[in-house]
């Protein structure tokens, strides 16, 4: 079961950024969303609203988030952007990204 909501327009971005008192984790991916990705989203579900985009559909996405590859995790929280993974076999950053997310 997916636990991210997919993105499909600029109003979708502008609507996840808008989330106020909760982390927002924006999934940047082409193809399929990973194990992992639905792993930390379902983990974190009561400090973090999770979306994803897949921007071989929605190329506008990243420049919006400015992604430069995929796949992508962006965290904002109250509409400023917190962190950015580009490499998700970084464990030391997705460790860190786990515990700022564990904390509201």
């Amino acid at each position: 079961m997916a636990v991210h909501t997919e993105l499909s327009s600029k109003s979708d971005f502008d609507s996840a950024l808008a989330t106020k008192g909760k982390y927002v984790l924006i999934y940047a991916y082409e193809g399929s969303i990973s194990e992992k990705a639905e792993e930390y989203a379902s983990k974190y579900t009561s400090t973090t609203e999770s979306y994803s985009v897949d921007v071989s559909k929605q190329a506008a996405a990243k420049e919006y988030f400015g992604i430069k590859s995929v796949p992508t995790i962006v965290i904002y929280k109250d509409g400023k952007e917190v962190t950015k993974i580009d490499n998700m076999r970084d464990q030391a950053r997705l460790n860190e990204m786990g515990e700022m997310l564990s904390k509201n």
